[in-house]
């Protein structure tokens, strides 16, 4: 699928960077040629960023990581992609999948990738297998990255911790009471499907695809970021998680935060945060 970016739509300016819109759930921000100098053979070219579900476009931590990963790879482009509540309710597969389909194009536009994922929470991380699974049905093979850093996820929340995570974008006045409704509906067949007839949600899914050999590539190092302080994700989620995918041989590293809050890692321990993501952006370097 081609994408012209020109015509894609209006554009986004966030964290000083101008992102243009290639679809409703994606947007690119590509370097200025002026500022490019030749890329680094150990740099990524593109650096996928998947959102937490409802982030906002002001958000301090999805800012400073557009802001960090610019500093640090400035020749890089870096793919921002939406996580929208809906997709968890309404929004049917095949709607959510076209989305991402620009996603394709903005790295087969490059000859030999170096691609590195970072997503938040469970709205990040559907995000990220919608996208790996448009991008195996489009091209019969495997999504190209070399590095996926977990932020946040995935967790298998309560029907409190989802209320908790899908309430917080709920519109004001007369119309919060139907949305509310509606995600307490989403809620409570979800863990009526799960409890009485063993049907998993889309939340429980996701976490078994991220493990999921024949859709996510396995040889990409990995790194999971989580906190004892997560009132949305349990950090025993992500642990349970890392270590199915040690089982299954794959390579991994842990940073494991003791009081920071759902998705806020990187603002309350930011040296340590992003020693460790060059620590393993570096290590797919050095097992080559």
């Amino acid at each position: 699928m081609s994408i012209d970016i020109a015509r894609a739509g209006s554009n986004m300016r966030t964290s000083n960077l101008e992102f243009a819109r290639l679809s409703s759930a994606t947007s690119l921000y590509t370097p200025p040629s002026k500022s490019i100098s030749p890329i680094p053979s150990t740099d990524p070219t593109i650096i996928l960023i998947c959102q937490w579900m409802g982030a906002s476009p002001r958000s301090r931590s999805l800012n400073a990581a557009y802001h960090k990963y610019h500093t640090l790879y400035p020749s890089a482009r870096l793919l921002t992609l939406r996580s929208l509540p809906e997709y968890f309710m309404t929004t049917s597969t095949a709607s959510r999948l076209a989305g991402f389909e620009p996603v394709i194009s903005a790295i087969d536009s490059e000859p030999n990738p170096r691609v590195l994922v970072h997503l938040f929470s469970n709205g990040g991380a559907l995000t990220f297998t919608d996208v790996c699974t448009v991008y195996r049905r489009q091209t019969r093979k495997m999504f190209p990255m070399r590095a996926l850093i977990l932020d946040s996820a995935p967790g298998q929340p309560t029907a409190q911790q989802g209320w908790a995570a899908m309430s917080i974008g709920l519109p004001k006045g007369l119309l919060w009471y139907p949305s509310a409704a509606l995600i307490w509906a989403v809620l409570g067949a979800s863990v009526i499907g799960k409890s009485v007839f063993g049907i998993s949600g889309l939340v429980y899914k996701t976490a078994g695809l991220l493990n999921d050999g024949t859709l996510v590539d396995r040889r990409a190092k990995r790194l999971y970021v989580y906190s004892e302080g997560d009132q949305l994700v349990g950090w025993t989620d992500v642990e349970r998680h890392v270590e199915e995918f040690r089982e299954g041989g794959g390579g991994v590293k842990v940073l494991k935060e003791a009081e920071s809050p759902h998705v806020q890692h990187m603002i309350l321990d930011a040296e340590r945060y992003w020693m460790n993501v060059q620590d393993l952006w570096r290590s797919t370097i050095s097992s080559e």
